[in-house]
């Protein structure tokens, strides 16, 4: 995986859902995943359909009445071309679909600057795959200049068992329509080690009821004490924000897409926790995934992180025996008090869309609804890292019993279940929020050595950010 996806290749794709297993590993998973999903007695409802029959009856008058008969729907055939980035976890369940369809051809070649060739095939209206893994902006900005698929018909009936956050993420406002079936629900935590804290002095955390100031004081303390960091700080971490801002119920834009929130007082009340937290000196100013930070995290110098769920594959592929850390891991809701209102936050997590000018349309709708809304499919997308937004599949064992290697017997989707009740539906990241970062990664800096307050800092940033979101967003 370090030869073939880059960190400057994942900041590219702006934090999508992922994990870092070996697609060698997908066949015996196949095999298991259909094993437990006929244990959890799953049954595909037969297609039915209203046929009219007229019925001639006494004194020669006709009646048109209505049966169901049982119509068996056309085997699919074709290919299916997806995109996205190395070692996806939608190549999993593309091996799962053809076992399923086998007349249907997968074809996941992971073009380079995928982004990119995108635009341009939309643009001549060619040469654009069936499936497409799109961040929410993305996904708002194709489904704004309407050059995505409308997905009405298949999502509308089953909106209800998604989470919706995520299904927001693919309604565009400005059309009415929804066109990206939801996807990763990028639900975080606090990843920590616990033997580290144990030895530091602190065994007895009170993860569940840990306020920011209890965690700004304890971490200061480890860092002070034994020279073991907390969580990842460099310059400009604009990630800390997003998760503080869904913490304390905002967003950097209105739901409707068209409003900047950044100078909100939600906005504001973000970026004093990230103060907070660069204050403490309980961060590690390295790189976020660069080579010094998984070092750090190899060594145990780097002893916990804020991460999204997503962020557990790659974690996996670094974290090999026990003495670099195996088995000792285990994860904690965001610390609370104060403004908070959810004890998690969203970073990332990608949708499948289908472009209009792609050549096989049907196969990938059919596509979306196995691997991100059917047990099967989400079991082979959830094995891999992402967590799939269908609530039928976090609700059952297929979820809820897997466990992972670099956490032991700590019952991880368990967590994942609870923190997913704590998604804020507020936060929102249409057309333009790209625009967001850049401006804050420009401030952040000013704010952390106090050269500007937090509320002057955000003015700063909100008269920075302004002009290219409007350029950017979707105009009503």
């Amino acid at each position: 995986m370090e030869k073939t996806f880059t960190r400057r290749m994942f900041l590219r794709t702006a934090g999508i859902g992922s994990a870092a297993s070996i697609l060698a590993a997908c066949a015996p998973k196949i095999v298991t995943v259909t094993q437990i999903v006929e244990k959890e007695k799953v049954v595909e409802k037969p297609v039915e359909k209203i046929v009219q029959q007229t019925v001639v009856v006494e004194k020669q008058a006709t009646v048109v009445v209505e049966k169901k008969v049982e119509v068996k729907a056309p085997e699919p055939k074709g290919e299916i071309e997806f995109w996205g980035h190395d070692q996806h976890p939608m190549d999993l369940a593309g091996e799962g679909f053809v076992k399923k369809y086998p007349q249907v051809k997968w074809k996941s070649p992971h073009p380079a600057e995928r982004g990119q060739k995108l635009r341009v095939s939309m643009a001549a209206g060619a040469g654009c795959p069936d499936l497409y893994w799109a961040e929410a902006t993305e996904a708002q900005e194709f489904g704004c200049q309407e050059l995505l698929t409308v997905l009405d018909e298949w999502i509308t009936p089953v909106k209800d068992q998604f989470h919706p956050a995520k299904l927001a993420e693919t309604f565009i406002a400005k059309t009415g329509h929804y066109i990206g079936w939801p996807g990763d629900i990028s639900v975080s935590g606090l990843y920590y080690r616990y033997d580290k804290f144990e030895a530091a002095g602190y065994k007895d955390v009170k993860w569940d009821t840990l306020t920011y100031d209890e965690y700004y004081k304890m971490t200061g303390d480890i860092a002070k004490k034994a020279k073991k960091y907390a969580f990842c700080a460099p310059q400009g971490w604009t990630a800390l924000w997003h998760f503080g801002v869904h913490q304390v119920g905002g967003s950097g834009v209105s739901k409707d897409g068209q409003k900047l929130l950044v100078n909100s007082p939600e906005g504001i009340e973000a970026m004093k926790i990230v103060k907070g937290l660069y204050g403490c000196g309980g961060g590690l100013d390295v790189g976020w995934w660069s080579a010094p930070y998984w070092a750090a995290i190899q060594d145990g110098t780097l002893i916990g992180d804020f991460a999204t769920a997503w962020c557990r594959g790659f974690w996996e592929a670094q974290i090999k025996t026990p003495d670099k850390g195996l088995g000792y891991w285990k994860i904690a809701p965001f610390p609370g008090g104060g403004a908070v209102k959810n004890r998690t936050g969203i970073w990332g997590g990608a949708q499948l869309i289908n472009p209009k000018c792609s050549k096989n349309k049907d196969n990938a709708i059919l596509y979306m609804q196995y691997a991100l809304g059917s047990l099967e499919g989400c079991a082979l997308t959830g094995g891999w890292g992402i967590i799939p937004s269908y609530r039928p599949y976090l609700a059952s064992s297929l979820f809820l019993k897997s466990r992972s290697p670099f956490m032991g017997d700590f019952p991880v989707n368990e967590f994942w279940a609870s923190q997913e009740k704590q998604l804020s539906s507020n936060f929102f990241r249409p057309a333009g929020w790209g625009a967001i970062d850049a401006g804050l990664a420009q401030v952040m800096p000013k704010i952390m050595k106090g050269d500007l307050t937090v509320e002057q800092g955000m003015a700063e940033a909100d008269k920075i950010i302004s002009p290219d979101f409007e350029r950017a967003k979707c105009k009503a």
